[in-house]
């Protein structure tokens, strides 16, 4: 996978158990602001974000915003899953629109692995934790993380 700035201290808020939810969320931690959110580069890098989160087997889709009757009980591959975020996503979509889309949650492997290693939700700083007590947060990811998991169920 190539993920060049992927893991760099620009997103690095974005891993904290707690740094995602809203698409909204991800786009203000990749350092967009309300001035560009709805642009189209805004959607492009969220997207590239999410689908690496996803194949990284780290978030899922907790609920499907206006959709999720249709989409809840989907099983779905990770390309059937970033195809169905790109159609939920209009460029254009503000704040309020992405209520109506996406909720995001980390998967529970990753919280509980971090939770292992002592991260406690409330109190101390991300940062410090992931140089402290993580390192290479990527590799960590990578020797902690089930392997073998094809399929997001929504």
């Amino acid at each position: 996978m190539n993920t060049d700035n992927f893991f760099k201290n620009k997103s690095i808020d974005l891993f904290h158990p707690e740094g995602i939810e809203l698409i909204s969320t991800i786009l203000f931690g990749l350092g967009f602001n309300y001035d560009n959110l709805k642009s189209d580069q805004a959607r492009k890098e969220g997207i590239y974000f999410i689908k690496n989160l996803i194949d990284l087997e780290l978030i899922e889709i907790y609920h499907w915003g206006n959709y999720h009757e249709s989409l809840k009980n989907v099983k779905m591959t990770n390309e059937e899953t970033i195809k169905n975020i790109e159609k939920v996503w209009f460029v254009g979509a503000d704040v309020p629109d992405f209520y109506g889309m996406l909720i995001l949650k980390y998967k529970d492997w990753y919280v509980d692995a971090l939770k292992k290693e002592g991260l406690e939700l409330t109190g101390r700083d991300w940062k410090s934790f992931v140089t402290e007590k993580i390192g290479d947060l990527e590799k960590w990811i990578e020797e902690n993380r089930p392997k073998n998991t094809n399929h997001n169920t929504v």
